[in-house]
């Protein structure tokens, strides 16, 4: 109510209805005090039939088809009836102060509100008095005067309430004038294009404020009667102005240039129309701010300029694909690598230029791409060339629409023929026997390894078997070394023919083999194969003019009976090989040991091992590394020994094994890096010259833990100073997780320590993951070094990881050095450095100081 209320008062307000304006209207009516007591004699009269009224009011109201639609709901006409009764009521009740005026507005607002129309309203009233004439006379007792009396007052209070009531009718049409007008001012002004409205004459008549600021007008009022030149002084715009004016043909796409603004240039264009107003021809000029547009299309024209000469003039191949494989655009580089022309490969689809070994995984990766799972990805491939010779490439793909929606695939090919070339040589010569091409010690212990994870998941047994050719001595020195790598190789051809695919091998070096037997069910099925290899064997070889009947000498061990590792089952293998020589050769023999006594040996180890440490019995000897072009000896490699209380010293290999396998390496690990940080600070302090100290990092050292946190604190701890302190880690261990493994040896050699891959050779690491770690040298195991003066394989090896560590600016130290023969081999080939027997077996603290006083003595 308070509401409705406040909207009556501020309709008066807004209609002027104050007391000043009701005083002259009732004035203007001659409608005074009297007219209102002549009302109130006959109110208690014409009360009484107010509701006979009302009801024949509505009757009439209700003839009418329009007003029935108005007043169908019957609550709705109850309700309006009740109060047309009490209007009827109040419009002789005499009092017609500010409360009847607020009811009258009210009333008009409501009628109008629902879509009454005025002349509804001015029929409704003249059926009223039509009524009350009647009415009124026949309750004055056919009196005429008082009737004239009355009748007068009546007609001019009708009259006072129709003026209100026609009040809210023209209040309603002048605000929805003005607010049709603000409404359409608003659009007009919040519109994003510019508008301008022109006279005959070319002059403004209006603008909205978008061109306004476009043309920099202070505000749009101010533009109006100004020439149009004023604003847009653009001769271009005028010639077509006048066209416009002059013909009526529309005017479209007009670019104008606006220059001198605070914010640079802009380009507007205008759309013209001439419109028909009462005062001649106007013209409508609709102008869009296109600057971004244009500047875009430039700036696009420049992008597809420099991808058009990008594309074209690439290094690399460079693929535009359909969502079916089709190639839709390829440049010059792609088709040379493929060797199509440019329009042969625009008649292809990938899944036919892809190698069918790779085709599944490209296939499972764009439906990946496709679905949104992946971004893009990054693959080494096998492509076709033209003539169906596999390439191999390096593939980027990533995924993108066109301007239709459609996928589209972009792939960047790289040809890296070369690199593969080169690494699959590098790796067939590490691991493969140069004479016979079986694999050799390096990957055969990759494949017995592979072996051993299989038969765990599947529960199988797998065999090894440890082959020593009988009598080939005797061969080697009767009839030469020709003829027995001749016999080496028919001996490597007859195993290999003997075998099942999925068997291996290997050349262990000299007249050894391996065989590994993954799959098998038992005992049964190795001996069967052992004496099939036996017989293989022993059919005659023409050697030189001779005939040759070659046996050999079998021990075979069995996974997981007679071992769980690969070093286990070799050396089980091994001492099985050497039953059977003593029994005459030509035979095989099953690996028999005690498996309770080496278990218990085994746990009492593993105790002594965890003592040893709080009993201080670790000690470290130091081997010395010599450069081989001067002698001297560059530095020392620290060894790890193990002297328990009452008994001899442990041979490395029989303990560090079980201590890596327990984990107790770590703690052990970490004394020994302090140890030998401190001895190389005492060197120093005794005045000795500063010499490098080597440490090797277990793997377990290495990935469990954050190591270069560790050794960071132990330089301070120590006092050592990290240029002397040189790191090795193994190949094997840096693959486990090269990511990792490159970001703490980052971190190490930012400290300024070196670091070493210790055993290059042993391992699987590629030139491509070499070359990423920050090392600084590269130590070649010792199983090469020991035969490389009468096995051309480790020769071949030496020789080429000597090469490439060079080409790398990697140091190279070669390990295990006992002969001078082997130091003369290294020396003629370029190592840089070495350790071994040939110079020092690993010595004592003592030993290496008074090495360093003799080097310096001279």
């Amino acid at each position: 109510m308070r509401e409705t209320r406040e909207m009556i008062d501020a309709l008066a307000r807004e209609i002027g209805l104050d007391d000043e304006e009701i005083a002259a209207r009732r004035s203007f009516l001659q409608f005074d005090e009297r007219d209102a007591a002549v009302l109130r004699e006959v109110h208690a009269l014409l009360d009484q039939e107010r509701d006979t009224f009302s009801d024949s009011f509505y009757a009439h109201l209700l003839a009418f088809p329009r007003l029935r639609e108005l007043l169908a709901d019957s609550e709705t006409t109850s309700r309006l009836r009740r109060a047309q009764a009490g209007y009827f009521s109040s419009l002789t009740a005499g009092d017609y102060g500010p409360a009847y005026i607020h009811e009258r507005l009210r009333v008009g607002a409501t009628h109008q509100r629902i879509g009454l129309d005025p002349k509804w309203y001015i029929g409704a009233y003249r059926k009223y008095l039509s009524e009350l004439s009647s009415l009124l006379w026949q309750k004055l007792d056919h009196d005429p005067a008082r009737f004239i009396e009355a009748w007068d007052a009546v007609l001019k209070v009708v009259c006072f309430d129709m003026g209100l009531a026609l009040d809210t009718y023209a209040h309603a049409d002048q605000r929805n004038v003005r607010q049709n007008r603000d409404y359409l001012e608003q659009v007009i002004d919040g519109m994003p294009a510019g508008l301008v409205v022109v006279d005959a004459d070319r002059k403004v008549r209006s603008m909205n404020r978008t061109m306004a600021d476009l043309v920099g007008a202070p505000e749009e009022a101010a533009a109006a009667g100004h020439p149009l030149e004023q604003w847009l002084p653009a001769p271009e715009l005028a010639a077509r102005v006048d066209e416009a004016l002059r013909t009526g043909a529309p005017q479209d796409n007009v670019l104008v240039t606006l220059d001198g603004r605070a914010d640079g240039v802009r380009y507007v264009e205008f759309n013209i129309r001439r419109t028909q107003q009462a005062g001649g021809h106007m013209l409508l000029l609709i102008g869009q701010d296109v600057t971004f547009r244009r500047k875009a299309r430039l700036r696009l024209q420049e992008s597809e300029e420099f991808f058009r000469l990008t594309f074209s003039q690439a290094a690399v191949g460079i693929v535009l694909l359909g969502p079916d494989g089709r190639l839709l655009r390829v440049n010059r580089k792609m088709a040379q690598i493929l060797g199509y022309s440019e329009v042969e490969l625009l008649q292809r689809f990938f899944q036919q230029l892809t190698h069918e070994a790779d085709l599944p995984d490209e296939l499972a990766l764009v439906k990946r791409l496709r679905a949104g799972e992946i971004g893009d990805y990054q693959r080494e491939r096998r492509l076709l060339r033209r003539d169906g010779t596999p390439i191999w490439v390096n593939i980027s793909v990533s995924m993108m629409r066109d301007a239709n929606g459609n996928q589209r695939f972009i792939s960047v090919v790289e040809d890296i023929s070369r690199r593969k070339s080169a690494e699959e040589a590098l790796l067939r010569m590490a691991n493969h026997d140069a004479l016979t091409g079986l694999p050799n010690r390096v990957l055969l212990q990759d494949r017995l390894a592979q072996a051993i994870v299989h038969a765990h998941r599947a529960g199988t047994q797998v065999a090894v078997m440890f082959i020593d050719l009988d009598r080939f001595k005797h061969v080697n020195d009767s009839l030469g070394h020709d003829a027995g790598d001749k016999m080496i190789v028919e001996i490597a051809r007859r195993l290999a023919s003997s075998l099942r695919e999925s068997d291996t091998v290997a050349r262990q070096g000299g007249d050894e083999f391996v065989v590994v037997l993954p799959e098998l069910g038992g005992e049964n099925d190795a001996g069967k194969v052992a004496q099939k290899l036996l017989d293989n064997l022993f059919q005659p070889l023409m050697l030189c003019g001779q005939e040759v009947f070659p046996t050999g000498s079998i021990g075979i061990a069995m996974y997981p009976r007679d071992g769980l590792d690969a070093a286990t089952l070799l050396k089980c293998a091994d001492s099985a090989m050497y039953q059977s020589k003593g029994t005459g050769g030509n035979h095989y023999s099953f690996y028999m040991a005690d498996m309770g006594a080496q278990s218990v040996e085994h746990l009492r180890m593993e105790g002594a091992l965890q003592r040893a440490l709080q009993r201080q019995e670790f000690l470290l000897h130091y081997q010395p590394v010599v450069d081989i072009a001067s002698g001297n000896v560059s530095g020392v490699e620290a060894l790890l020994r193990w002297k328990p209380h009452g008994r001899p010293m442990v041979a490395p290999s029989d303990f560090i094994p079980l201590a890596e396998e327990t984990g107790l390496i770590v703690p052990i690990g970490e004394w020994v890096l302090e140890t030998a940080m401190a001895q190389q600070v005492a060197w120093l302090r005794r005045g000795l010259p500063p010499v490098r100290v080597s440490v090797n990092l277990s793997a377990r050292q290495f990935l469990g833990q954050d190591v270069a946190q560790r050794v960071a604190e132990l330089l301070n701890k120590t006092g050592c100073d990290p240029r002397w302190l040189t790191l090795e880690i193994t190949e094997s261990v840096l693959m486990q997780n090269p990511a990792a493994a490159t970001e703490t040896m980052a971190r190490l050699a930012n400290m300024g320590v070196q670091l070493a891959i210790d055993d290059f050779g042993t391992g699987y690491s590629s030139l491509a993951s070499l070359k990423r770690f920050p090392i600084h040298s590269l130590k070649i195991d010792r199983s090469f070094v020991s035969d490389l003066t009468q096995d051309a394989d480790d020769a071949a090896i030496v020789n080429a990881v000597i090469a490439l560590a060079h080409s790398m600016k990697l140091n190279v130290i070669a390990e295990g050095v006992e002969t001078s023969e082997q130091l003369a081999f290294l020396h003629e080939h370029g190592c840089d450095q070495m350790q071994g027997y040939c110079f020092s077996r690993p010595v004592e603290p003592q030993g290496i100081e008074v090495l360093l006083k003799a080097a310096e003595a001279a």
